[in-house]
């Protein structure tokens, strides 16, 4: 097991370079099956769901390999259609892969998501909309079989999904006629699929507005080898989450390589709580007051809106901001699901269904708290950088998930980060118990000591 020692009340200053969208890169890599060929993917986050996916491409007869910050993918000697149970329980964004399978191989076979720690994920609008292009779905249990080709047509979404609207993308490809989605879903990582579809050599069109058009390219030439090289979109959520470490802490800094027209509704709200902020062509600055402003009611929305993938940070920053916030979740009906470790270290948080009160206090106090999904794990970092004395952060391995070095990031800024790791620990503390020694007095994890240099009274 490993975890985060954090010692917090320090400012963040510096500079962050943004590094590739987990959320872009995920369906690419799904997409990189559509043609048959060595797919050069640049700027991919090394992250724990990238890594499963690379998995699931190798049972399907891919071939993945890493050359720097490039993932090489071949998938010319693709041999299967069916994607694992035990990794698909892993990362549900393998969801995607369905689509893509049906397109080079006219058939998938995968297991249903089950549920998340932050609510259902259902993909009844993945399967309807497969059934309304024409494709046969059957449905055993836990598993779900596709098969066909694409009629084309017109499909209109019942809710702007961001997983079914780039599987019926990728969908669409197998059949030779024209297929019109609407209602879709308006993130740029869409449009940052379509542009890799377009690489491959098919014809999509729209993605990033409500209606895309894909026009059937057959699979008469999807074994045809094409090479290709593509660079993936900068993470809009790695650098909101970055953004709202330095606004936490009353830091200064800039982060790179991001453009601000992806952090619109993100940046509304952090002025509203007292930052300043500049942005350029692909630089943002951010400067934070003292203590920052409750930026009063904020409710998350599909894209262009508020992202539920920044609500938990939000919460933590409006655990210490002046005055009370209000925080409605419309797309997760689990998302407050870190607001209990924050109440370890102090916050003042009340829930009741779609809603989160949040009253300021002064400061929050370092504790020992445990991450429960990706984006509520980031945020208990956050709180553990604003927080007075030393937090323990366990459970990263869900941090990691979508975040690639997270603690090398937050120390480029002056963070006081370290990871840990139960066996290095184990390792170390063991000469010391033969020499008489003990660390039982000490709080931890799993009989650990969590802070070697640090006694009770600091918790």
């Amino acid at each position: 097991m490993e975890w985060y020692h954090i010692r917090g009340g320090i400012p963040l200053r510096g500079e962050y370079s943004v590094k590739g969208a987990k959320n872009a890169a995920l369906p690419v890599l799904a997409a990189s099956v559509c043609r048959s060929g060595v797919h050069e993917i640049c700027g991919c986050p090394r992250i724990g769901d990238v890594r499963w996916m690379t998995e699931i491409l190798e049972v399907l007869g891919a071939r993945c390999q890493w050359e720097e910050d490039r993932l090489m993918v071949d998938s010319r000697r693709l041999d299967s259609a069916q994607v694992p149970r035990e990794l698909m329980a892993k990362m549900r964004s393998s969801v995607f892969l369905m689509g893509s399978l049906l397109m080079r191989t006219g058939e998938a076979e995968i297991w249903r998501p089950g549920g998340c720690r932050i609510g259902k994920r259902p993909v009844d609008i993945h399967i309807d909309g497969l059934r309304c292009l024409g494709f046969e779905v059957r449905e055993e249990e836990e598993k779900i079989v596709c098969r066909g080709t694409c009629r084309g047509g017109r499909y209109v979404l019942p809710y702007p999904s961001v997983g079914a609207t780039e599987n019926l993308m990728m969908a669409a490809l197998s059949g030779d006629s024209l297929t019109v989605l609407e209602n879709c879903a308006m993130e740029p990582e869409i449009a940052d699929l379509q542009g890799f579809l377009r690489t491959l050599g098919y014809s999509v069109a729209g993605a990033g507005g409500r209606t895309i058009l894909v026009e059937g390219a057959g699979r008469s030439d999807c074994s045809t080898g094409r090479d290709t090289m593509y660079f993936i979109m900068e993470d809009r959520i790695e650098a909101a989450t970055y953004l709202m470490a330095l606004a936490g802490t009353g830091g200064k800094g800039v982060l790179s390589g991001i453009r601000s027209i992806y952090l619109t509704s993100v940046l509304e709200v952090l002025e509203q709580m007292g930052c300043r902020i500049r942005s350029f062509e692909d630089r943002i600055a951010l400067e934070a007051p003292r203590r920052l402003q409750s930026p009063g009611c904020v409710v998350t929305a599909p894209y262009p809106g508020f992202p539920t993938d920044c609500q938990p940070q939000l919460l933590t920053l409006a655990a210490c901001a002046e005055g009370r916030t209000r925080i409605r979740e419309e797309i997760f009906e689990s998302r407050f699901s870190h607001k209990k470790e924050l109440a370890k270290m102090g916050a003042n948080i009340e829930t009741s269904g779609k809603n989160a009160i949040i009253k300021g206090i002064t400061s929050l106090l370092g504790a020992e708290v445990c991450a429960q999904d990706l984006r509520g794990g980031a945020a208990l970092v956050l709180a553990g950088l604003m927080a007075e004395g030393t937090t323990a952060v366990t459970g990263i391995e869900h941090i990691e998930r979508g975040y690639e070095t997270l603690e090398q990031g937050l120390r480029e800024l002056g963070g006081n980060i370290e990871k840990h790791d139960e066996r290095k620990t184990k390792e170390t503390e063991k000469p010391a118990a033969e020499a008489g020694g003990s660390s039982s007095d000490r709080r931890g994890v799993s009989g650990v000591s969590v802070f070697p240099d640090v006694s009770d009274h600091e918790l």
